[in-house]
């Protein structure tokens, strides 16, 4: 599947079988396919595009996941030899953080909070009077916190790491206060390229920013890159008040930088920790080290394999293990071989097992792909915090695959002891003002980094407390374990003596369940899904879940219609604590009234897609969605936007298509909502082509017909 590249690829491959029909998908509860599609590009952003796409690979992809396979079928065999399932084992690692940053923790903590980080937020400091553009400053906003949270999260990782970033920001930020003084502003609609620069990543660290004769070659390229930025009227810009702030950047990287560079590997208190468990607990083991970025992986390959001035390595305390990397700068081939020299036997390469050239320890970013068979090894260590959990799972998988002979697989993961708190703390406060940004509409995928979850963050406390039960939800949420366990297990009760008992149940039963770090109610209604096709009725029903999530994390009540995460919500155990929270606690009448609201509300937008023509120009869509955004907004007639849309749903003339083209390009400039929706409503829609017949027209649902069937308190 092609959703690790972009949503889309995968919508014009299911467009070549849907032939161009938006609604073909309708059954499924996807009123409008290129609709779905836009809103799963959009959260890529927050979670994984397989995930927003769940509902409709369920209609077209049959999986059969490891967590499938492992609960239906427990006695499957290979070529007559039963799989082998080993558990899963999570151990800490504890280092002193502070202690590698001996005294200067603290301010290098703080120094990173404070910075303003002009250069990427020049709309504020336009001059008193000059309208700013809002979409502009809250993309400049959530850039600002992406880099503040990919310096923290490369201070935890190594201080080598730490250190290349202070000195290329320092680079970058030299060069564009020279610009300043000389009366130029920069075009910050650049900062793409800013931050490819910014996170561009060096071999080696062995330069200081004031040394000028070795950071010449870096300077160069700092001045030839802003060289290449276009300019804006240095007139509408605060210049000084920009300059001071920009000083004062400068001086706070120039601080952090003369703490950091005498910090040697000798005074890595997280690098000897590492050193004390290869040549202690794990001496004589093979062992694959994961780090997520490259500059701590070859500062990791180059002090283990360092000798001192006698001459002597920290290898021979070790039992002289072999050591090998690999990161994006391996070559593809080089790449198949190191796997081959790490895992002789599973690969079939026995002339190297046991000999100097088979590798002991592998040091690797996540270049290191899914799919390889490193099956000869039984554990892991995650030197650094991988802020997704998710992809700490898909790394254990590296080493959990069919044919593994051992019993236990050890995922080690290095945490920072005192100072832990303190960093998960701001960079999780650093990523909600990133979500707050971007929930508010203020800034788009353009946006570069990866945005964390607030759920990540109680995920990695999990893992840091060594709880097991991590593994396993996380594996589900990375292979994204689809509903055929829940369908078996569904079948499994209606062949035994439980069909009577189910087909008693009444309908608006409801239950409970305790799940941590979860607040909500799951609601299933189904109701008949009447549409005349040539002249017949077919009859079938329709089903919806949906479920309102009451987290402290959430959008306001926001209503989930994602199977895959529902079902992830509501799945439990005949063990599993039972609880029902009182009438204080939750106005479920409430609830479900706006539960049934969002249903007709979804139903009346599905039907005007299915009666609008199929075929339709691509700027009457963009339009629409950007209308659909204000539905909700008190500043807007509902009743008018939801006109002016449906009048988008059908083939309109050339002349029509040339004045929304150029509405919709001024919207991109000034957000101005308002006038798009005046330009809409400027249309005769009367002179538009007759609307198709309404053969196979969806007839709209009514209250009347949705029946509830339960509902499920999830309550922590």
């Amino acid at each position: 599947m092609p959703i690790n590249n972009s949503v889309y690829d995968l919508y014009n491959q299911v467009a070549l079988f849907t032939g161009g029909d938006r609604s073909f998908f309708a059954a499924a509860g996807i009123g409008d396919l290129q609709r779905y599609f836009m809103a799963a590009g959009r959260a890529q952003r927050q979670q994984d595009s397989g995930i927003a796409l769940y509902n409709l690979l369920e209609e077209i992809v049959i999986r059969r996941t490891r967590p499938f396979i492992k609960q239906a079928y427990p006695n499957a065999t290979i070529k007559g030899q039963p799989i082998k399932w080993p558990e899963r084992r999570l151990k800490t690692i504890r280092y002193n953080l502070e202690a590698t940053y001996a005294g200067i923790y603290q301010q290098v903590v703080s120094s990173v909070e404070r910075l303003s980080l002009a250069p990427y937020r020049l709309e504020t400091y336009k001059k008193s009077g000059i309208e700013r553009d809002q979409f502009e400053e809250g993309r400049e906003e959530a850039l600002v916190g992406i880099f503040k949270s990919r310096y923290l999260k490369r201070f935890e990782s190594s201080i080598d790491a730490f250190r290349i970033s202070v000195r290329r920001a320092l680079e970058f930020l030299e060069t564009f206060e020279s610009y300043i003084l000389a009366g130029t502003v920069l075009d910050s609609s650049s900062f793409q390229k800013a931050m490819r620069f910014i996170s561009s990543e060096d071999d080696e660290d062995d330069a200081t920013p004031n040394s000028r004769a070795d950071d010449l070659d870096a300077s160069e390229e700092a001045s030839q890159f802003i060289q290449s930025l276009p300019t804006l009227d240095a007139s509408q810009y605060d210049l000084k008040r920009l300059h001071k702030d920009l000083r004062k950047d400068v001086d706070a990287l120039r601080g952090i930088w003369y703490a950091i560079r005498e910090i040697t590997p000798e005074r890595d208190a997280k690098l000897a920790q590492l050193k004390n468990l290869l040549a202690g607990e794990l001496k004589g083991r093979k062992v694959l080290i994961f780090t997520y970025y490259k500059d701590t992986a070859r500062y990791l390959y180059r002090n283990l394999c360092a000798q001192d001035e006698q001459g002597e390595s920290w290898r021979a305390s070790a039992g002289e293990p072999t050591i090998r990397r690999m990161d994006s700068g391996t070559e593809v081939k080089e790449r198949a071989k190191v796997v081959s020299h790490f895992a002789p036997i599973i690969n079939n390469r026995l002339d190297i097992a046991g000999t100097s050239d088979e590798i002991d320890i592998l040091i690797s970013t996540d270049v290191l792909s899914e799919g390889q068979n490193l099956q000869d090894c039984g554990l892991l260590i995650n030197y650094d915090l991988h802020w997704n959990p998710t992809r700490m799972v898909q790394r254990a998988g590296r080493i959990d695959r069919i044919g593994t002979s051992f019993d236990t697989l050890w995922i080690m993961n290095m945490f920072p002891d005192d100072g832990l708190e303190h960093l998960l703390g701001l960079v999780e406060s650093l990523s909600q003002k990133i979500a707050s940004i971007d929930r508010s509409g203020l800034h788009d995928a353009s946006i570069l980094g990866e945005a964390v979850h607030p759920q990540n963050f109680n995920t990695l406390r999990r893992i840091e407390s060594e709880d097991g039960r991590v593994v396993e939800e996380q594996e589900r949420f990375a292979e994204l374990t689809s509903s055929e366990y829940l369908l078996q297990s569904l079948k499994g009760l209606l062949n035994s003596d439980m069909r009577q008992t189910l087909e008693a149940l009444p309908d608006g039963i409801h239950s409970g369940l305790l799940r941590r770090d979860a607040r909500g109610v799951f609601f299933y209604f189904t109701a008949p899904d009447s549409q005349r096709a040539s002249g017949k009725d077919v009859k079938r029903r329709q089903h919806y879940w949906r479920y309102v999530d009451l987290s402290e994390h959430a959008r306001r009540r926001h209503i989930e219609d994602n199977r895959y995460l529902i079902t992830n919500y509501i799945a439990c155990q005949p063990d599993t604590a039972r609880y029902v929270p009182g009438s204080d606690e939750v106005n479920i009448f409430e609830l479900q009234e706006k539960v049934i609201d969002s249903i007709l509300q979804a139903s009346l937008e599905q039907v005007a897609v299915e009666e609008a023509p199929k075929i339709l120009d691509p700027i009457q869509q963009s339009i629409v969605t950007a209308l659909r955004g204000h539905i909700n907004s008190p500043d807007f007639n509902r009743r008018e936007l939801i006109a002016a849309m449906q009048k988008l749903n059908v083939p309109l003339p050339r002349v029509y298509i040339k004045t929304l083209r150029k509405a919709y390009e001024t919207y991109k400039r000034d957000r101005q909502a308002r006038d798009l929706l005046a330009v809409v409503q400027s249309i005769d829609s009367e002179s538009n082509p007759e609307k198709k017949a309404d053969s196979g027209k969806r007839i709209q649902l009514k209250r009347e017909d949705l029946k509830l069937i339960c509902f499920d308190y999830v309550w922590d």
